[in-house]
């Protein structure tokens, strides 16, 4: 892999994950010392995040991570409702047996906002519950988006389950969405994800103001 991909990679990751957290600044030779590799692919990796809109540049001071808004954490979650409303509705005609198997599975994970692990591994979890839907949509351009939308997200999610342990509640929704694509019944199936999408908003928001991180 080319050092610049690289590096853009490492520091998307960083961004996403929460690791470099919303407004917090950074130079070049810090992110340099960081990930160990050279100025030049840095520079472009950070370069490639301003045009993402995960960094904001100050000409002579460095770099900040751009900040979270109001705006930003509706947008992305109306679209997820549209998006994965249409994957999960698409997914209905075509998923087969062992992938509804895996999404039940998937379904009784939850976590425990004092637990570090449990986090980690319900984030995975999470991520591959979605996934599974998407392709199982059958359209390529529409799980990408849908995957997108996740990865994008993934800073509000970091910041929302470290609030409180809201585990049931997914548990409960993750399931009911599986008993809608099971039924193939379109409107339970819309009904089911935005109930969870749209509860994903308001937890995400709340905690976002709690901790005065919503800009």
């Amino acid at each position: 892999m080319p050092l610049a991909q690289a590096a853009y990679e490492k520091l998307r990751n960083m961004i996403l994950s929460g690791e470099l957290p919303p407004e917090s600044a950074i130079t070049e030779n810090s992110i340099v010392d960081r990930l160990a590799i050279g100025k030049t692919p840095v520079r472009e990796a950070m370069r490639r995040l301003v045009l993402e809109g995960l960094l904001d540049v100050t000409p002579r001071l460095g770099y900040t991570v751009t900040a979270i808004t109001r705006s930003d954490v509706e947008d992305l979650f109306q679209l997820r409702v549209i998006t994965e409303t249409a994957a999960a509705q698409l997914a209905a005609d075509r998923i087969d047996e062992a992938a509804l198997e895996r999404l039940t599975e998937l379904s009784a994970v939850g976590y425990d906002p004092e637990d570090r692990e449990s986090m980690l591994t319900y984030m995975g979890v999470n991520a591959e519950f979605h996934d599974i839907i998407a392709r199982a949509s059958g359209n390529v351009r529409l799980a990408e988006i849908v995957n997108r939308l996740l990865q994008e997200g993934r800073r509000f999610i970091q910041i929302a389950i470290l609030s409180e342990n809201h585990g049931q509640s997914v548990i409960t929704q993750h399931l009911a969405i599986v008993d809608a694509i099971r039924s193939k019944d379109k409107d339970a199936i819309a009904e089911a994800v935005r109930v969870h999408v749209e509860d994903g908003m308001h937890i995400t928001r709340d905690s976002l103001t709690a901790a005065h991180m919503l800009g």
